[in-house]
């Protein structure tokens, strides 16, 4: 295909690191969105009762190494010497405290930590409630937004704790700091994650720390990190000391970080309004973007990196869900199968996917209950559960509709998207075609889109480019690439479909 790029050279290797909850994933690229190399380490969350924490010393481990271990496979491959920058995907709403020597001072509070809601009632109490945090910031502030973990830091984190914190720092700004050396940067979507960004101007709002007692307000405010608003200026380059662990002659710079929200909507090649992407991983999400904020309450919204607003219903139960009805590592080749040979709607079978809250539903209390009964049946199971998640989505769906958006294509990537009958529900429960992206990896994709964007206009600037900025648009069209065919509706199972899409809202309800 033709390229748009002038100054990031055909040979380049672009990496995009994920950081989830689930494991820390680095892939290589070149600029056509080939993978070349893959790095995998596993992630181990601290739990105790609701409690879902991941220690910062582990973020560490997991940046360090993936570098390691990428340099190796690169120069196996004799591309090395093209590894020119990377990206960063971090879970949205993760964030921990470290002090002047970067060590932590308290774990990282997970996304899907169930502790919070006490706290973020209590701070917005404090603020005046819902319609005076929209004043304030210009959207929500949801349960797991880092607020809601400094709110329970007042009573969690000692006074030492407060006192030798020097940054609060995002899942993705404390990865680019150990890698980079740099934890004074906090992208606009990292900070559009935490519910303290005015998500119109893209600066702190200070008033949102009135969620807290007034001795810690002024210790947060300055615990904050500078926003940077520019997303093609570098976080820095990999340190001295990594590139000489890892051999490195030439050291990648990093670009600034992308939640996973926003990076699953660029892996996910839906950057332009009235594009849709659906990511099925650990949560499912339903993400859009556009220049305008939604005219429903229903949404989260954040911010990109590069201006529009991102719309997001983020569903805390997806493969953790599924993993609760199917098991963590199921024989797939067998049960969906068995799954096919169930006629749609599992003959009345339904099951409440709830194995954790869903407050953008109003379901604030674990809620997992098959109606009417268990089934016994493998197949039955796991028909029940997809077909489970794909009335989730297509709620969320509605949202944004309603939100004021004109949907003309839809997206599906991450690992339940490789599901075939997964797809072939889901299209058939949105009654549109499913497109499927090449790569399964949506968020480390996106994360290495972002990076080449912002690799080729900080070249341009360097060498006084007048020909404009390279868009996210020119990016994904350069590195996203999606199977040949969609998947398309079955129009045999619509009727029921919509008999159970409208039944699932209602026993929710």
């Amino acid at each position: 295909m033709a390229s748009n790029l002038r100054h990031v050279p055909e040979t380049a290797v672009i990496t995009g690191w994920d950081f989830s909850t689930t494991a820390m994933k680095c892939l290589a690229f070149d600029i056509d969105g080939t993978k070349l190399a893959e790095v995998r380490i596993p992630t181990r969350i601290w739990k105790r009762g609701d409690v879902r924490e991941l220690s910062l010393e582990q973020i560490r481990m997991q940046a360090e190494q993936s570098v390691a271990a990428m340099a190796d496979k690169l120069r196996k491959q004799g591309r090395l010497q093209d590894w020119l920058a990377g990206g960063i995907s971090a879970t949205h709403h993760t964030a921990g405290r470290i002090d002047a020597d970067h060590e932590e001072v308290r774990r990282a509070i997970c996304w899907h930590d169930q502790s919070l809601g006490p706290y973020h009632a209590r701070g917005e109490k404090r603020l005046g409630g819902d319609k005076k945090v929209r004043n304030l910031i210009g959207g929500p502030w949801a349960v797991r937004y880092t607020l809601s973990h400094l709110v329970k830091d007042e009573t969690e984190l000692s006074p030492e704790g407060w006192a030798n914190t020097a940054r609060i720092l995002s899942h993705g700004s404390l990865a680019a700091g150990y890698l980079t050396g740099n934890f004074d940067s906090c992208s606009v979507s990292s900070a559009a994650s935490t519910g303290i960004m005015d998500l119109r101007t893209m600066q702190w709002s200070r008033d949102m720390l009135n969620a807290l007692q007034e001795k810690h307000r002024d210790r947060a405010w300055q615990q904050l990190p500078p926003i940077t608003l520019d997303p093609s200026a570098p976080v820095g380059s990999i340190t001295d000391a990594l590139a000489r662990k890892a051999g490195l002659e030439q050291r990648p710079l990093i670009f600034p970080t992308s939640d996973d929200q926003q990076a699953g909507l660029v892996g996910g090649g839906a950057v332009d309004a009235g594009q849709m992407a659906i990511i099925l991983g650990s949560s499912a999400v339903v993400n859009s973007s556009s220049n305008e904020r939604p005219k429903t309450k229903a949404l989260d919204v954040m911010r990109l990196n590069w201006g529009p607003y991102l719309w997001m219903r983020c569903y805390t139960n997806g493969a953790q869900f599924l993993d609760k009805v199917v098991g963590r590592k199921p024989n797939w080749k067998k049960l969906e199968p068995a799954a096919r040979d169930v006629p749609p709607g599992c003959d009345g079978v339904m099951v409440l996917p709830f194995v954790y809250s869903e407050p953008s539903l109003g379901v604030k209390k674990k809620r997992f209950r098959w109606l009417p009964r268990a089934p016994r049946d493998a197949g039955v199971k796991a028909r029940a559960a997809l077909e489970a998640l794909a009335y989730l989505i297509a709620l969320g769906v509605k949202q944004h509709e309603k939100g004021g958006q004109r949907i003309t294509r839809f997206t599906v990537s991450g690992g339940i998207a490789q599901n075939n009958l997964m797809c072939e529900i889901l299209a058939t429960v949105l009654d549109q075609p499913l497109y499927r992206l090449e790569s399964n990896e949506g968020p480390a994709l996106g994360a290495a889109v972002t990076a080449l964007a912002a690799l080729e206009n900080h070249r341009r600037r360097e060498q006084h480019y007048t020909g404009g900025e390279y868009s996210m648009a020119e990016a994904v069209a350069q590195m996203v690439k999606f199977q040949e065919r969609p998947v398309e509706p079955n129009p045999v199972w619509k009727p029921s479909y919509q008999r159970g899409l409208r039944l699932f809202a209602r026993a929710i309800a």
